[in-house]
């Protein structure tokens, strides 16, 4: 199969980060919008040598961060770097604009449906209006690609694992959950439907079960979830995020999808329960590479959970720190090493599609979409 035949095939992305999907030709121009002078990390620390109004020195940036993922504090630095997206981000404007963009990109890059992911309470730490507010800013964006380039995407409202449960007398962003489940209940519409990601560290400490109750008002108003489970292990044994996890997340929380799910490849009977339940399975295998969870490429267990039946789909996770902005420049050097060819990609894109959040009727007109292709 040629390459250029390949590259005829659409994408269909679940699991990308809104903020760190941003280009850095992006992030320099809100930054000189917003008169942004330095970087920041998450932590507030000022990160010399870094212009947040050039692209390349943003890209360097980046690169450089990437290139510590797997050092010592490097998981640190990568969760800090969010400091810089999160910074040019400062008003309702900003949000829509910066999601309506980033989607229609991804629609020229040949992308037939994009998720993005993010979470609302974090974005108003810097932008001054109300979390209904937000979350209504971040779907404009998708609206307004919809209706007027018919790029199709989705808004999903995520909170924190290790920030969803404080105690009600404790700080606001350490009890994220009952008001993000909240509010986007209310905001669900099944026409245009919107997402809750349960994201986050450390799996183990923090399971499936405990979320249960939270999120029974979203479950009831008929949000569609998916969590980040079965990511932060490592073969064999994935201690810190075992294959009991998943099972449970499918089990307890009725998730429709399973962020990473690497380590079900250690578990036929947890494949088996996920392929019974019809949950999509959203593999990032440049992320699971850069993060040191998989040690090389062809070790990424996508192409069995295709074999097994999996609802697997492919996505690039935070582009801006692993270097693939699009799933098409992801393909071009994980193709190979995974054994995928146009009938494999065509598969992802349809897994997609079947697991997207959309509603009836867009799932039906994006798979006619993806037979005229």
């Amino acid at each position: 199969m040629s390459r250029s035949t390949k590259a005829c095939v659409p994408t269909v992305e679940l699991h990308r980060h809104f903020e760190a999907g941003l280009r850095p030709s992006t992030l320099a121009r809100l930054a000189q919008k917003n008169a942004v002078t330095e970087v920041r990390t998450r932590a507030g620390e000022i990160v010399p040598g870094v212009d947040p109004q050039d692209p390349d020195s943003i890209t360097a940036y980046y690169a450089q961060i990437a290139a510590g993922f797997q050092g010592p504090g490097g998981f640190s630095r990568f969760v800090d770097s969010f400091g810089l997206p999160l910074s040019v981000l400062q008003s309702l404007e900003d949000l829509e604009s910066a999601v309506f963009e980033q989607v229609i990109d991804l629609q020229r890059a040949g992308s037939l449906h994009t998720e993005l992911r993010g979470s609302a309470m974090t974005y108003q730490q810097v932008v001054k209006a109300s979390l209904p507010e937000i979350i209504e800013a971040l779907r404009a964006g998708t609206r307004r690609a919809w209706r007027d380039h018919e790029a199709s995407a989705t808004f999903i409202v995520a909170f924190s694992r290790q920030n969803a449960l404080g105690p009600a007398d404790g700080p606001r962003m350490k009890r994220q959950a009952p008001e993000v489940c909240a509010a986007v209940a209310e905001a669900y519409d099944a026409d245009d439907p919107i997402g809750l990601d349960i994201a986050g560290f450390p799996e183990v400490a923090h399971p499936p079960r405990d979320f249960v109750a939270v999120t029974a008002v979203a479950r009831e108003a008929g949000v569609p979830m998916t969590i980040h489970c079965g990511e932060q292990g490592h073969a064999p044994d994935y201690a810190e995020s075992p294959p009991e996890l998943v099972v449970e997340a499918v089990q307890t929380l009725g998730v429709q999808r399973i962020g990473h799910g690497t380590c079900l490849i250690a578990s036929p009977e947890a494949r088996s329960v996920v392929k019974a339940a019809g949950v999509g399975v959203e593999c990032c295998p440049g992320s699971n590479l850069k993060m040191g969870f998989i040690d090389r490429m062809q070790d990424h267990p996508l192409p069995t959970f295709l074999q097994d039946g999996l609802l697997a789909s492919i996505a690039t996770d935070d582009p801006l720190m692993f270097g693939d902005f699009t799933v098409r420049q992801l393909l071009g050097h994980a193709a190979q090493p995974l054994g995928l060819g146009a009938e494999q990609e065509r598969q992802l894109a349809k897994n997609g599609l079947e697991t997207a959040f959309v509603s009836p009727q867009r799932r039906e007109l994006l798979l006619r979409r993806l037979d005229l292709s």
